[in-house]
């Protein structure tokens, strides 16, 4: 089962996109570690409905997070297109989000 529950606040205002024909939220999420551990920042994607509602919330609200945690990779070109550099990033996809 992939389920990912996270509390944390967004650090940016949510960007309200359409990619193939479907609304497309993106946000990025700051995560509070034990202690004077550094926070960690995970990438969310909501679709839908759920991009909508989601739209409407601002930097520095604090959300609840349920999803599914997805590992991304490409290539990045290095500089002047020379030295292409492996890229890679968890992130989740929303399936509930709600203001904490």
């Amino acid at each position: 089962m992939n389920n990912v529950k996270l509390i944390g606040r967004l650090t940016k205002d949510p960007e309200l996109n359409e990619r193939s024909g479907k609304k497309v939220c993106d946000m990025r999420l700051a995560v509070n570690g034990p202690g004077k551990t550094p926070p960690v920042f995970i990438d969310l994607a909501a679709f839908g409905e759920r991009a909508d509602s989601s739209a409407e919330l601002k930097k520095g609200d604090q959300v609840e997070v349920t999803g599914a945690l997805r590992y991304s990779e490409w290539e990045a070109k290095g500089s002047r297109g020379k030295n292409p550099q492996k890229r890679s990033k968890h992130s989740v996809i929303v399936r509930e989000l709600a203001a904490a």
